[in-house]
Formats: structure tokens, sequence, C-alpha cells
């Protein structure tokens, strides 16, 4: 049974697709330079959207009324005046902003079970939680809990502080009211905590299909097809014969009408990245970013998983637009970019001739898929490129039979017992849910797609918490009160180590114990707090 969920993030939430997000200011409707990334106008919209209620302090929080976008919606919401901060005022702010959002959000058109309401690390800035951080984010994580299960929301905790993140992981995982992630069955609950910590210890690599963006607005296949299908002219005695076509030569014809009627098959590739490419990402891009992976693998031309690597502190290099990445975390996009829309791997002609162009990168997913655990998100397992990658990586095991080798583990939507059974000894499959009845509507589909999204959502969020392998709280200034009694003995102590007088003759071990102590947070500058705090 599905319930309201409080996901955490490390993100930008200016990036993050969601319903409507909370716009910290106050009674002077005073809007910091930052958060005008969302529009150059903010300040005056927000100016000319207060109510005089707002100014005096008896309405907490509202819409800006004149916004041009229809979402996400951003709420204007009031930290308090005086500076004092508590428990009960980061209750009384966010329920604000709650029933504000609600009372003025359309209906969302994505079917999602629940609606997404984003908040920042709300009050660290100028509304008096900037001395007590851990103390700010305890307050935070049990409002927002509170208040999605009695107004039916989900809310998304959006932190650019990695030392808040670690905490408020940290904190969820210790939860002793309960599991923060209720929703998820007991085998899905244990999976997702072995997987976050196989991750934790950088043996995952996440590999990325087009479901992964979907949360986002991107089209499924079919969809994209149709979408390029606008931009060109069928003559009518070839539209029925188009339908009957598979969808790879669909896409063969269509690029090539689009270079007779348009000039250049550049034009269709040009055509493919305005279909896909997309200024927000979703939570499953978000919350796969946070993942401690050296490499990450996608059959997906948009850029939404490396914005989103970028905004949660971990940015990968494209390949194969750049090569080498020597040093480098990676994003390997098998079938192309948007970035380079003569790379986009779609048509049959493509497909025949990846193999003879892209041996290369084929190699490396082999050897993934050989020394590595490979997570499979938003993938159907249709692909034959896939297939035939993987049928190489079994010929090439020993044929002993006493053993099979498990390359990774698919998260699927649903149960699909067939694709079991095809995978059964090398890919441990996951369903979320339930498939729907063989005799369901388009409607009911439709539904049961965005529960079952929603559910994979949840999962990567469990992942993500678990996997989470920062520590840098533990010293940082103003998040001890977020530390549990031993590890508040535990800092005295590393703050005592870190006072010790120091010779010459410690110097090398001195600066290896101070690498490791900067980790932990105790020369933390908190440019990220600096970014997109309330």
């Amino acid at each position: 049974m599905t319930q309201p969920h409080v996901f955490v993030a490390m993100a930008d939430i200016l990036n993050v697709r969601c319903d409507a997000w909370l716009l910290p200011t106050d009674s002077t409707v005073k809007i910091e330079k930052h958060w005008l990334r969302a529009h150059p106008e903010l300040r005056s919209m927000a100016a000319a959207s207060a109510s005089a209620e707002f100014r005096d302090g008896s309405a907490l929080a509202e819409p800006i009324r004149s916004w041009e976008s229809v979402l996400p919606l951003p709420i204007m919401t009031a930290v308090p005046d005086d500076g004092t901060w508590g428990s009960a005022v980061v209750a009384e702010r966010l329920e604000a902003f709650v029933c504000a959002a609600l009372m003025t959000m359309p209906v969302p058109p994505d079917r999602r079970p629940y609606r997404l309401l984003a908040l920042p690390f709300f009050g660290t800035a100028g509304g008096g939680a900037g001395n007590h951080l851990g103390a700010a984010l305890r307050a935070i994580l049990d409002a927002s809990a509170e208040l999605a299960s009695r107004y039916d929301v989900d809310i998304v905790l959006v932190l650019r502080d990695r030392a808040a993140f670690s905490l408020a992981q940290k904190l969820r995982r210790e939860a002793s009211d309960g599991s923060p992630w209720p929703s998820l069955k007991p085998h899905l609950h244990a999976k997702a905590k072995s997987l976050g910590q196989t991750a934790g210890a950088g043996h995952l690599v996440p590999f990325l299909g087009a479901g992964v963006s979907v949360s986002a607005g991107a089209p499924s296949w079919g969809q994209l097809l149709d979408t390029l299908r606008t931009g060109v002219r069928l003559k009518e005695a070839e539209v029925e014969a188009f339908k009957g076509l598979g969808p790879l030569d669909q896409a063969g014809v269509l690029e090539q009408l689009y270079a007779d009627q348009h000039g250049s098959k550049a034009a269709f590739g040009r055509a493919v990245a305005a279909a896909v490419d997309l200024p927000r990402y979703g939570l499953a891009p978000a919350l796969l970013a946070a993942l401690p992976s050296a490499g990450a693998i996608t059959l997906n031309y948009d850029r939404l998983f490396e914005m989103a690597c970028g905004d949660a502190q971990r940015p990968r290099t494209v390949m194969p637009e750049n090569i080498p990445a020597v040093g480098n975390d990676w994003l390997l996009k098998l079938h192309g970019s948007v970035s380079a829309p003569e790379s986009i791997v779609l048509t049959r002609d493509d497909y025949l001739g990846y193999n003879s162009n892209r041996e290369a990168l084929s190699a490396l997913v082999k050897a993934h898929l050989l020394t590595h655990h490979l997570l499979f998100v938003g993938f159907g397992l249709a692909d034959d490129h896939f297939h035939e990658i993987v049928h190489d990586v079994r010929r090439a095991l020993p044929a002993t039979g006493s053993k099979e080798h498990q390359m990774g583990t698919v998260l699927s939507l649903f149960h699909e017992p067939l694709q079991s059974l095809v995978w059964s000894g090398n890919l441990d499959i996951l369903p979320m849910s339930d498939a729907p009845a063989q005799n369901a509507g388009e409607e009911e589909v439709h539904t049961a797609l965005a529960a079952a999204g929603r559910e994979l959502e949840i999962f990567l969020d469990m992942m993500a918490s678990y996997a989470t392998d920062n520590h840098s709280y533990l010293l940082a200034p103003a998040y001890d009160a977020g530390l549990n009694e031993a590890e508040s003995r535990l800092r005295a102590q590393l703050m005592e180590l870190a006072a010790q007088p120091r010779s010459p003759e410690t110097e090398e071990v001195w600066a290896l114990l101070d690498k490791t102590l900067e980790r932990l947070g105790r020369s933390l500058s908190h440019q990220g707090r600096t970014n997109y705090e309330g």
C-alpha cells in the first residue's frame, strides 16, 4: 500500500522537476541573489505578488501569482524576522508552504500518486538556523515526515552541502520510530540496503535506460517517434504502411524523410535532440547521481544524469565525446548524446553499424559486466545491442557449469516471468510492482506505471542512504546537535587530537591525519552551504 514519502537528494532545487518549491524570503520580500536563476525578474515578481497579510506576518507562505510557467511553482515562505529558530517555527513555516502549494497547484498531468514538493535547507542563511545546522536538519526531517503524512504529499529535501546530506542520511538510517521507507516490501527493503552497501564499497555501476528520464517528462520510444513524425509529411497512401513497420524501421523512414524534406539527415538528429533535451531532472537521476560510483553507463541521449551528477558534486566526464577520462568519474553514453546529434543511435542502420564503430566502448561495458555489479534502472532488457553484449560475456565465462555468474540487478517496474527465465543465473530481476491485469484499460495502465515508477524512486532513495560514504558532518561546525552520544565523544577526542602540538619529525604523519580530519569536516569552508539555502 502506497503512502507519502520524504526523499533526500543532493541536488540543485532549481533543476529538480517537481510541482512546487519553497522560496525562502521574509516579510520585506527579500530574495537572495542566488535564487534569481529561477527567473531574472524574480524579485520584482515576488514584490508585486506579496499581499498585505504576507508583509505584516499574518500569512507565512504565498505563491508568486504572476509565475509564467505552470510548474514547478515557487512558494514564497517567510523565515522569522527576529532570527529565532526552533522545531515549532520550522513546522509552522513548512506547513504554511505545503498548504499554499496545495491550494495553488494545478492537477499534475503525470498521474503521480502524490504531488512532489521540494524544500531547500530552510532557514540556514538569515532564518536563525545557520549556527545550529544539525538541530535544524532534524527539525526539517521531522516536520516534513509529519506534513507529508497529514497532507498526502511527497516531499524532497534538496541539499547542497555534503555534510548536511550525509548527516540527513545517517539520521534516517538510525530512525527509532520505524523505517523512513515503510512502503517498501521486506524483500525490497533488504535488497535496497544490500545494493546501497555494495555501492558504498565502490563495486556498483549504474546502467541507465529510458525509464530513468520519464519522471522528468522525457518521451518513451513510441512517443519519441510520434513527436518526430510531426516534423515531416507522409503521403496518405504511406500512413498505413508506416504504422506496420517496426520501431527501428520507422526511425529509418523518418530519417530519410527529414533528409528529403529538410535538406539533410542532420535535421533528423537535431529533431531527436530537441525532443529529449529537458531542463530539469526527476528524482531517479538525482538519487542515482549521489551513488559513489566511478563509472556509469546509459543508453539515453538526454543530459539529465550528467546534470544531476554535477549538482550532486560528482561531475562526470562524458564518453565517447571526451576520451581519455583518466582520473575522472565517467559516463559512457552508448547510443549517443543530444550534445552531438550525429552520434545518436536510433535507426536500424545505426544499430547495424554500431559494432564496427564502437567496439572499444562495448568492450568497456563487457569488462564491467565481468568485474562489477551492474544496476540496470529504467531498462526494458529488450535492446538488441544489450543482448549482444551479454551474449559475448556469457561466452567469455568458463563453461564449468558449477556456478553461474551474477552480472547485476535489474530494477524493473513490473514482474516479468519470461524475462526472469531468460536471464536466470546472470541477472537478478527485481520488480517494484505486480504487472497490471491483462484486461486493464489505458488509464489503469498509465496509473500503474506512475505508481511503480514512484516505488522505484523510493527504492533508490533508500539505496542512496545506505550508499553514503561521507562523514563530514562529524567535525563540521554547527552539526554537533545531529550526533549521537558515541559520535559526540569521538568528535571531542578527534578535536583534542587535532589541537595537539606538532614537531617536524611527525610532519608527514600529520599531513595524512589532517587530510582525514578535513574529510570528517574539521576545515570545511561550507561553500556548498552558501548556495541555495533558506
